[in-house]
């Protein structure tokens, strides 16, 4: 027959389970607002009975363990996804500033000075061809040139500030990276003894997952409880050694420009997607194409423009040509004519109210020189403008719907490894009525005991 003592010892341990579920609901609604945090669980488990000859006797409970409610699938995923939205919504923000520099499709200045600029040479479409008229058409090409200028000084100043991004995300990718290596030592050794370090490995993983952020990542986890990460397909952590990023200037395909490397090998590496894939493909591709459609505009103005006014005689001057330069960076105003507007020509001989030139070149803005189907040098920047809005729609719907997406994995990640302040109250009030319970069993005891030491 179990005696006092082996019921004694049953509800001790009851008072030790109660206690323990007690510190870990306590331990749970303190951190219920602590980033990154998972809700601990303290597991019971039923001591091994005692075999008495008419069956086994219960010898109470065991605590074995306080576990990590997590899901490493579901917490995999959400990086994946949070790493896509952070790139999509970088090249947003990029797409954005060129919006901004360009203006809209109905308001953009560049666009204006060009209507501008053909309207001064249809201007002297009627005689008398006065010197004023020819003094406009240099002060609306200076303008316009102005803004050429204006925009090319502005997209490099943006990949200026993006370079500057893309450095400071690479020392924040390599601090969190070495914080990462250190804490892999600290769970290591507090892990030695066969119990998790919880807490740790909660600020592990929201160090990860702000890596995420940046970078994709891949976590391959070890029997020690370290876990190595993965970037840009190279092991950049193992345990507790770090690899970190670095950055370089090399002579590429876009000329001199700043690469990603390895800071050991210093070997080129391809940005998995985040952030800072966000910044780069930003200044290798967005700003890179709206330069290149905007040189092509720029191109386009001063051949046909030059093409013309190469025809044209003045006074003193034949065949000179308008423009110089071949983009948006170099167009310049024929030096001569910008110190003489009187070289500006209007048609092809010296005949007094000649303006067949003036009229070609205003009709520029209606009508491509190179061909009846071909588009005008306003067709062409519209282009321009229209495609950088319409890429920009695009990306507003990709972040859109990526928020979505990451927003449902979030709800998913909270109903598994919240903390739910209800439920803690719930166990709180559980674990106390266990606890009066064993307590009231014990009081029980120790009565029996006094009556029995009263009988001797």
């Amino acid at each position: 027959m179990a005696g006092l003592n082996s019921i004694m010892d049953n509800s001790l341990s009851a008072l030790f389970a109660a206690q323990a579920g007690l510190a870990t609901t306590g331990h749970n609604i303190a951190n219920a607002n602590t980033p990154g945090y998972s809700r601990q669980q303290a597991i019971f488990a039923a001591r091994k009975a005692s075999i008495m000859p008419y069956g086994s006797i219960g010898r109470g409970v065991e605590i074995q363990g306080i576990r990590r409610v997590q899901d490493e699938f579901l917490l995999n995923n959400m990086r994946i996804q949070k790493s896509r939205l952070e790139n999509y919504a970088q090249t947003d923000t990029t797409l954005y500033e060129i919006e901004a520099i360009l203006g809209s499709v109905d308001n953009d200045h560049l666009g204006a000075a060009m209507t501008e600029f053909f309207s001064s040479w249809n201007s002297m479409s009627q005689p008398p061809i006065t010197s004023s008229m020819r003094a406009a058409v240099v002060s609306s090409a200076q303008s316009l040139i102005t803004d050429f200028h204006a925009v090319d000084d502005s997209l490099d100043d943006l990949a200026g500030q993006i370079e500057v991004s893309i450095q400071a995300e690479l020392t924040n990718l390599n601090g969190m990276l070495s914080e990462v290596g250190h804490m892999n030592t600290q769970i290591m050794a507090a892990e030695s003894n066969g119990e998790p370090a919880n807490d740790l490995r909660d600020q592990r993983d929201l160090l990860i997952t702000e890596i995420s952020k940046i970078a994709e990542v891949s976590v391959l986890e070890r029997e020690d409880g370290s876990k190595d990460l993965i970037l840009a397909g190279r092991t950049m952590v193992a345990r507790a050694s770090v690899t970190h990023f670095s950055s370089t200037y090399r002579t590429g395909d876009n000329g001199y420009e700043m690469v990603v490397v390895t800071e050991d090998t210093m070997q080129d590496v391809t940005i998995s997607p985040g952030r800072l894939q966000g910044l780069l493909t930003s200044r290798d591709v967005q700003i890179k194409n709206a330069r290149d459609d905007l040189d092509a505009v720029a191109k386009k103005l001063i051949d046909e423009v030059n093409a013309l006014h190469t025809q044209g005689r003045t006074a003193t001057s034949s065949g000179l040509v308008f423009f110089t330069g071949d983009s948006m960076h170099t167009i310049e105003l024929n030096s001569a004519i910008a110190d003489d507007s009187s070289l500006v020509a209007t048609g092809p001989t010296l005949a007094e109210g000649d303006n067949t030139l003036a009229l070609a070149i205003a009709n520029l803005a209606n009508v491509s020189s190179t061909g009846s189907g071909d588009q005008t040098v306003s067709d062409v920047y519209r282009t321009v403008l229209i495609g950088v809005a319409s890429e920009r729609r695009s990306f507003e719907f990709l972040v859109e719907n990526q928020q979505n997406v990451v927003a449902a994995l979030e709800t998913r990640m909270a109903s598994i490894s919240g903390v739910s302040l209800d439920e803690e109250g719930a166990n709180m009030v559980r674990y106390q009525n266990s606890y009066n319970a064993a307590a009231k069993i014990i009081s029980t005891v120790q009565e029996m005991y006094d009556a029995l030491m009263r009988m001797i």
